[in-house]
């Protein structure tokens, strides 16, 4: 029962939690509009993107088939370098990342705001409408999670975003379904003959290149919807919502609908036959740079290796240079013997802040210096002699700027940007920068920029093609652009334009490097990015006008090849309000309760968390059958501080304890304040934290008489100090553990009045490689310790030797060492309900010390040695949630002096990553709800 409890709301919460909490200090303003059917909270400065936000969202809602049943909240985040957004319940909100996307070819050139808009307000008009049938079951006995699990269960998560994608594609002129881009991943395993089952297209895998599930989810709904009519998909996901059928409910709606089985329509969607691809590893090649000698710099990566920097000679051999620290992308710039490139920085404290700042590599000594701190620059680029850098600089108000800085990262000069531009991929020219622009429509064109004066001039005419990675030579220019169904390698010259693609291949060609007569380009494979040269040859040079009326794709469906009825057409609505909206706003907001039964204990609690996640409450009831108590409690956190600040209360009612060889009762009291401190130290190529934190408890039991008067008053305070500290290195999908790594954790409990009990505890693990690619040796440590005077007993977390029963013991210590390994990758799943990824093994030893005069005869230290095997396995869990648990068989070497019988032990690992985190976790280390781009 336990564990099937663990199971179901470690998926409520991993799949609901996705809120950064306390990620904005205190003084930190914000603003609110309430239209019709929105919410938007923003920072100060952003009116005018919350005003047509709005707008957008009610305009959509009022022509929508199933409008919004109430306004919905939207918040704003502009101190994040990374371009997302979501939309989850427990509570229902949308948090938007309002720094918009460089790279027009991952996510298109659209306004980013109004995409944001355009792609979310679907997510709300889902869940609102999903609140139906067995799922409104659901929220009524656990609230908005509950309806969060009921619709994780029934309505995969291809669904909720490849309806989004739809809808964000067929209410403007681009959108992700008119990129070419987007269909690379299907494309790519065409080309190489791959056609991977169903359940492998929904999990993934750890060894082969998959499409992700907006890709296959845009697949499936288009065909759906071409094949069975617009409404088609609205009646399969109300009855899956609504549970009409308790298994399969999805599937049999698609059955019942289509008139086909759900095994036949995937397959008639997808084409999906047995795959008949070889097996070939995943590597990436991106970003092909010449140097002046002819070398050729790129970086590459795969799914066992970090990315790095590699020189490959003109005599074919490699040398790698350095692993790249953590970054957004895998742009970088090279000129005169070094490599420029924009890393990724969160900030120590502050969750909803991070930067991006540059960095320079000497590719000769390997040597890195980072010359900016604490901004938010994007793909920079060095002049040719290297002194000088041009880098775009978008700021926390949603301005993108080019800024000129010397080598030493210094600014020299900021070129004006009256238009609202946003810049991509700049580049130094004859007298001129380069860069591709796209406007406040979404058109993009290459513009050429006076270096004195500033003045734009566009090369050719707007237009709705995504424009990246301009590369002059001499008077032309190569770039890469979405047209004819693919991302091409085009040549600029004189308002004119030639298609330089030679080999007929489906998916697109990226950024071109040109040495002599020929170009290198990175190539979209279903094995990664590979580089390719082919010749610059000049078959046909045509006017730009001709080309840019050439559609980026061609789509199947009727409803995208007639003209599109664009929703970001709409004028803004200047009539909305805007008014303060303070920090805390909404302090109490009850979204859901958790029901709890751990024998012998049942407990239901309620959980509160306001729009901006700097307060949340836990209301609890619980009652102990063993006992006969009942307990009333109330936990609260407030983030907006530097250190949290956390207090709790606890009354309960008719306790039970043993005085003078009879039973008793009573009532305690017991109050909880304390401090959290956590800090995010990661930086360059390792991520490390820090988390400090102290709690006072104050404990007063109430006797009824007569014990009242014979024991008095029994009060008691104590502290709970505690310290853990990690540190990593960069992780490659398929690696188990970081190469490198290392854990601590200390803890000191003491009371501070009428007793003198105390416990302390030091443990720690070290993560070092294995022997081969991807194995892992981890070593284990711990020490601690309590008093043997009478008084309080803390509650006991020693990790002691594994297969041993455990007592809090006067002294301990433990050593251990781990050797972990993967044994395969099945990529293979059963009846659509778990997936298998990786089974891995490990073989560990384990030798553990301890003393108790009270408990063993002997008056020094008793050995605990074990050694075993433990084989655990990677899942997904109804094609979404991922499951780490094993088994282990662990042998005694010494007897088991605490109770358990004999030297053979089996036992199930739980799964741990199920287990949802307190206030402090990080956002890092939560899984996002659906709309995750």
């Amino acid at each position: 029962m336990r564990g099937l409890l663990f199971f179901l709301f470690g998926f409520i919460f991993l799949t609901a939690e996705a809120q950064q909490f306390g990620g904005h200090p205190l003084n930190q303003r914000w603003k609110q509009i309430k239209s019709p059917r929105t919410q938007v909270i923003f920072p100060t400065g952003w009116d005018s993107t919350a005003l047509r936000v709005a707008s957008i969202m009610d305009k959509i809602d009022s022509a929508a088939a199933f409008p919004l049943t109430r306004r919905v909240p939207v918040l704003l985040q502009h101190h994040t370098t990374q371009s997302n957004g979501y939309v989850a319940l427990a509570p229902l909100r949308s948090e938007w990342y309002m720094t918009a996307p460089i790279n027009g070819f991952e996510l298109g050139s659209l306004n980013w705001p109004e995409q944001l808009a355009l792609h979310e307000q679907r997510h709300f008009q889902q869940y609102l409408r999903f609140n139906r049938g067995g799922a409104k079951v659901f929220r009524f006995l656990l609230g908005q999670q509950g309806q969060a699990l009921a619709n994780a269960l029934t309505i995969p998560d291809w669904f909720f975003e490849g309806d989004a994608v739809f809808q964000e594609t067929l209410l403007s002129e681009q959108g992700r379904g008119r990129m070419p881009s987007f269909f690379n991943a299907w494309n790519a395993l065409q080309e190489a003959g791959k056609q991977y089952s169903y359940q492998k297209l929904r999990n993934g895998s750890l060894r082969d290149f998959t499409p992700n599930h907006y890709q296959l989810g845009y697949l499936l709904l288009q065909y759906g919807q071409q094949q069975y009519g617009l409404s088609f998909w609205d009646k399969v996901s109300n009855d899956a919502a609504a549970m009409k059928g308790l298994f399969y409910p999805f599937q049999k709606a698609i059955n019942q609908y289509s008139g086909i089985k759900f095994k036949e329509f995937r397959k008639k969607a997808l084409e999906l036959n047995q795959d008949t691809g070889k097996f070939q590893p995943v590597v990436n090649e991106e970003n092909p740079v010449y140097t002046e000698t002819g070398d050729l710099l790129y970086l590459r990566s795969s799914y066992s290796e970090l990315p790095a920097f590699y020189l490959r000679l003109k005599t074919g051999e490699e040398k790698k240079i350095r692993v790249r620290d953590q970054s957004l992308d895998s742009y970088f710039s090279y000129a005169n013997g070094k490599i420029l490139y924009a890393a990724y920085q969160p900030d120590t404290r502050w969750g909803w802040r991070d930067y991006s700042d540059l960095k320079l590599l000497d590719i000769q000594s390997g040597k890195q210096k980072r010359i900016t701190t604490h901004a938010t620059y994007f793909t920079p680029a060095l002049s040719s002699s290297g002194d000088s850098i041009i880098a775009i600089l978008q700021d926390a108000t949603g301005k993108s700027f080019l800024h000129l800085l010397t080598a030493e990262g210094k600014l020299l000069k900021e070129f004006p940007n009256d238009s609202g531009y946003i810049y991509s991929f700049p580049r130094f020219a004859k007298n001129a920068l380069l860069t591709a622009s796209r406007n406040r429509k979404g058109e993009m064109t290459l513009h050429a920029i006076d270096m004195v004066t500033g003045e734009h001039k566009a090369l050719f005419n707007w237009s709705n093609h995504i424009i990246g990675y301009p590369m002059p030579v001499g008077d032309s220019v190569f770039f890469t652009m979405s047209v004819n169904n693919r991302d091409q390698t085009v040549l600029y010259h004189d308002n004119k334009l030639a298609l330089l693609e030679t080999v007929n291949r489906l998916t697109g060609n990226y950024q071109p490097a040109v040495l002599n007569h020929a170009y290198t380009s990175m190539q979209f494979t279903a094995h990664g990015y590979k580089l390719n040269t082919n010749p610059v040859t000049v078959k046909e040079w045509i006017p730009a006008e001709q080309v840019l009326a050439l559609p980026m794709i061609q789509q199947k469906g009727s409803q995208y090849n007639e003209a599109p009825v664009s929703f970001l057409s709409y004028q803004t609505d200047t009539s909305l309000k805007i008014k303060p909206y303070k920090n805390i706003s909404g302090f109490l907001n009850f979204h859901s309760w958790t029901p709890w039964y751990e024998e012998p204990e049942f407990s239901l609690t309620a959980h509160s968390q306001n729009l901006l996640n700097n307060f949340q409450t836990n209301l609890s009831a619980t009652y102990n059958r063993n006992e006969g108590f009942t307990r009333l409690g109330v936990q609260s956190v407030f983030g907006g501080f530097f250190p949290y600040i956390q207090a709790g209360f606890d009354y309960t009612f008719n306790r039970q304890a043993i005085f003078r060889n009879r039973s008793i009762r009573f009532n305690e009291l017991e109050l909880t304040t304390g401090l959290q401190l956590p800090l995010n130290l990661s930086s360059g190529r390792q991520f490390s934290s820090l988390t400090l934190s102290s709690d006072f408890v104050y404990n007063q039991p109430y006797f009824r008489l007569p014990e009242k008067d014979s024991l008095g008053n029994r009060s008691y305070s104590y502290l709970n100090n505690q310290l853990v500290f990690a540190i990593q290195s960069q992780q490659a999908r398929q690696q188990i553990f970081p190469k490198w790594a290392g854990t601590i954790r200390v803890q000191f409990r003491n009371a501070i009045n009428r007793y003198s009990s105390r416990q302390w505890l030091a443990a720690g693990n070290q993560y070092f490689p294995g022997f081969a690619r991807n194995h892992s040796l981890v070593l284990g440590w711990a020490v601690g310790g309590r008093d043997s005077l009478p008084g309080i007993r803390f509650s006991n977390n020693f990790p002691f030797a594994r297969g041993y029963e455990t007592l809090n013991l006067f002294r301990m210590q433990r050593s251990g060492i781990s050797y972990h390994f993967p044994i395969a990758y099945p990529d293979a799943g059963l009846a659509q309900i778990v997936y298998l990824l990786r089974v891995r093994a490990a073989a560990y030893f384990d030798w553990a010390r301890a003393k108790d005069p009270q408990l063993f005869s002997q008056s020094g230290w008793v050995n605990f040695r074990s050694t075993g095997i433990e084989c655990y396995f990677d899942t997904r869990w109804w094609n979404q949630l991922p499951v780490s648990f094993g088994i282990r068989y662990a042998y005694l070497l010494d007897p088991d002096r605490m109770g358990g019988m004999g030297s053979n032990r089996w036992q199930f690992i739980l799964p741990v990553n199920l287990i949802p985190s307190g206030a402090g976790k990080s956002a890092q280390e939560k899984k996002k709800q659906f709309s995750v781009f």
